[in-house]
Order: C-alpha cells, then sequence, then structure tokens
C-alpha cells in the first residue's frame, strides 16, 4: 500500500472528532451540529455520560471559535447577523433651523408671486382653468421640494 505500518503492528488510533480548520466558518458550522447532536442525545433520554461527553465537545469547538476569533459563537452555531451601517448623524438645531427657515422663506416668496400657498411637497397642484402662473413660480416650487427633501434629510 506504500504506507509503513506502525510500530508494534498495530494501526495508530483514529482521533474522536475530525480535526477542525482555522476556518470559524467551518467552526460554527461544527457548532450548528454538535448543538444537534447535543438536542438529540436529550430527546432521547440519552445517558448523562453521553450528553456530557456531546456537551464538552460543544464546548471545546465554542472555546476554539473563541480563540479564533476573539468573539463567543452566535447561539446555533450560526453567524451573527452583521450590525446595520452607523446612522446618519442628525444635523444640529442650528442646521435644522437654517434650512427650515430658507424653506419658510421660499414659500412666502411663491406665496407673493401667486397669491396661493405652494402645495405640499413643493408638488404643483393640477392647474385649474384660471390664467398660467409665470415659469418663475414652477422654479420657486421646485426649490421648495428640493429644501423640504434637505429638512427631512436633516431631522
Amino acid at each position: 500500500t506504500g504506507v509503513d505500518a506502525p510500530a508494534g503492528g498495530k494501526p495508530a488510533p483514529k482521533p474522536a472528532a475530525p480535526a477542525v480548520s482555522g476556518n470559524a466558518d467551518a467552526i460554527l458550522t461544527q457548532i450548528g451540529e454538535q448543538g444537534n447532536v447535543v438536542r438529540n442525545l436529550k430527546s432521547q433520554k440519552a445517558t448523562k455520560d453521553e450528553i456530557k461527553a456531546a456537551v464538552d465537545k460543544l464546548l471545546a469547538l465554542k472555546k476554539q471559535y473563541k480563540d479564533l476569533t476573539g468573539v463567543d459563537a452566535p447561539a446555533g452555531g450560526k453567524p451573527a447577523p452583521k450590525p446595520a451601517a452607523p446612522a446618519v448623524q442628525k444635523a444640529t438645531k442650528d442646521e435644522i433651523k437654517a434650512a427650515v427657515d430658507k424653506l419658510l422663506a421660499l414659500k412666502k416668496q411663491y406665496k407673493d408671486l401667486t397669491g396661493v400657498d405652494a402645495p405640499a411637497g413643493g408638488k404643483p397642484a393640477p392647474k385649474p382653468a384660471a390664467p398660467a402662473v409665470s415659469g418663475n413660480a414652477d422654479a420657486i416650487l421646485t426649490q421648495i421640494g428640493e429644501q423640504g427633501n434637505v429638512v427631512r434629510n436633516l431631522k
């Protein structure tokens, strides 16, 4: 077979468990599988010694994971969900006030020009049969919509 016989003619004992690679994902998979073994043994009312051996193996895998990654293994051997992206830092009260003041000034400018309040969201309302409003009012409405978005993003 191309392999020398071990001393004494006896084969070397096989390790009790497969060797775990340094790969954290592989260890997590093994933790999940070993956790299932422990649960199955408990549900089948296995002996305390059998359960203890399985739990000890599970704890050894968890220790190996922690030694490799520096953090405890997640429950069930599944990777923990990645944390959400950090929240965008909110604007200061002064920044928000300045943006709101600009929005209010645009709305006042629109009302002075057209005689009516600016529609919500800076979107033009359906045009009635009344005389057309100048193009300047449409430009102000666009600015109102954009400034409204600025204010919403700051809050």
